[in-house]
């Protein structure tokens, strides 16, 4: 069955960071007074982002609050890994870099499309196909979206802070697809990491399938639609 809909990831699937996150954190840090190592930042950030437990949004009143308090603790643990501390005596200098990080991400100058983006959403709209964002985010995203100028290329942007619920937990996409008004079998994700994206989908019912840049992109993705199955080479 071809999908009605595509729900779509946003960071690492449609946008990427204008900058490595290691040149930027390293900037914003020796602002404040934090000498680093290129290197060893970028390295630490990554491993830290894909080992830091879930967030427990029933400990906050409000997803995004939560969400800003996920990104803190991996700012904090990353930033312990190359030797700072973020408790320590420049407490308060650490606290205004988190800040200025957190709303520099805010901006769409802090992102830059993938370049088949466009080419992929006037493809798919030529298709019929329904879009929607559905990311592990928080407001911030509502802005980056919209700066692009992309916010009227998708029917809705959901992400993980408005719904209270992280891929790969399935709830964020099952909130989707009630907004869609469509079941599991209509609908297709694609996203870029194994455990949010397939295996979050998957919690949900739903197909899905990875982009894996340079090998495989958002148009791979879509030009797999004509095939009889329509299942574009997901799960």
């Amino acid at each position: 069955m071809h999908p009605k809909a595509l729900l779509l990831d946003a960071a690492g699937t449609l946008i990427e960071p204008a900058e490595p996150i290691g040149v930027l954190y390293q900037r914003f840090f020796a602002r404040h007074g934090f000498e680093t190592n290129r290197a060893a930042l970028q390295a630490a950030f990554r491993e830290t982002f894909a080992s830091l437990p879930e967030l427990d949004f029933d400990r906050f009143p409000d997803g995004h609050e939560a969400e800003r308090a996920w990104w803190r603790e991996l700012v904090e643990t990353a930033a312990r890994q190359v030797g700072l501390d973020p408790a320590g005596s420049n407490h308060g200098a650490f606290d205004r870099c988190f800040g200025e990080l957190f709303d520099h991400y805010a901006r769409g100058t802090a992102w830059r499309p993938f370049p088949e983006l466009d080419e992929f959403l006037d493809r798919a709209t030529a298709l019929g196909l329904r879009l929607a964002v559905v990311s592990n985010f928080d407001y911030r995203l509502h802005q980056v979206i919209d700066e692009l100028g992309l916010s009227h290329r998708f029917e809705f942007i959901l992400s993980s802070g408005e719904a209270r619920s992280r891929k790969p937990d399935g709830e964020i996409f099952r909130q989707a697809m009630a907004r869609l008004g469509l079941t599991p079998a209509e609908v297709f994700h694609i996203g870029d990491t194994p455990v949010a994206d397939l295996e979050g989908a998957r919690n949900a019912g739903i197909r899905a399938a990875l982009v894996d840049r340079p090998g495989t992109d958002l148009l791979d993705l879509l030009a797999n639609l004509s095939a009889p199955d329509g299942n574009m080479g997901g799960n």
